[in-house]
């Protein structure tokens, strides 16, 4: 008989049919499964049991799923100068799927982000990845964090850097890569130097005295001379000027990628 510890999962979802039909798809599985159906009850719950993964649905009855995110990463948060903990994987499940939610759950670091139905595959072959490789949030793909204050830039990105080896989350500004940066630990950065509330040169000397060691590459509106100079000794791997041919954007991260790449730029 194997004493091998059982994988927690925790429900939050106030559905009985969904708690049915999860309960139904992992069971097999051999996990250890928790169902609660309120939000502060899954924060509690978080707070008692060492959880590796939750699941959890946007439309509780007491608060909706990104106010109960947004205290579990302050919990793990305030915890930090007492012990380390683990960053906990998030599902984020809804039968109302909305392209600001889900941008601002990514944001937030879920794992994740399904619409209602889910398909008993889907959800089975998810909770997989997150356990065979817990160490990133995104499975085994390279997370790549965009920063652009232009929605079309942000499409654009996503649109044209995500496939079978990457993924790729955004942000508006400085502030939001931040936060997005110490929920999600992306392996790449790219972004303007042009951006409201914290422009680009503040948000990439922030990164560089949080000792996040991302490689960074500046694509931007701003010329490369006038760039540089603004950096002011802040290394980089690769600076391109908007317009900016793809192919040598998709040359420059796949060379961070397969470490050939490893000679930055430093202004000053």
């Amino acid at each position: 008989m194997s004493n091998k510890k059982k994988k927690i999962i925790l429900v939050a979802d106030d559905v009985k049919l969904f708690q049915f039909f999860v309960k139904q798809t992992l069971t097999s599985e051999d996990y250890e499964l928790i169902f609660v159906q309120k939000g502060r009850q899954a924060l509690d719950m978080v707070m008692k049991k060492d959880v590796d993964l939750l699941i959890l649905d946007m439309e509780l009855p007491d608060m909706n799923g990104l106010e109960v995110l947004r205290n579990i990463r302050k919990i793990t948060q305030d915890m930090q100068s007492v012990v380390q903990l683990k960053d906990l994987p998030v599902i984020m499940v809804t039968a109302y799927p909305k392209e600001d939610v889900r941008k601002e759950a990514e944001k937030l670091g879920v794992v994740s982000f399904l619409a209602k139905p889910i398909k008993r595959k889907e959800l089975r072959r998810i909770v997989r990845e997150v356990f065979e490789d817990n160490s990133h949030k995104y499975g085994k793909k390279k997370l790549i964090l965009c920063v652009d204050s232009e929605p079309r830039v942000q499409k654009f990105y996503e649109g044209t850097l995500s496939d079978e080896l990457w993924d790729v989350i955004t942000a508006s500004n400085g502030i939001e890569a931040l936060e997005s940066i110490e929920f999600n630990k992306p392996d790449l950065i790219i972004t303007e130097l042009n951006l409201p509330e914290m422009n680009g040169v503040e948000f990439l000397q922030a990164v560089k005295e949080s000792n996040y060691n991302i490689p960074v590459i500046v694509v931007s509106s701003v010329s490369e001379k006038e760039g540089m100079e603004k950096l002011n000794g802040i290394e980089i791997r690769k600076y391109l000027s908007k317009p900016f041919h793809l192919d040598e954007l998709r040359r420059s991260i796949e060379d961070i990628f397969k470490n050939t790449g490893k000679e930055s730029l430093k202004s000053g």
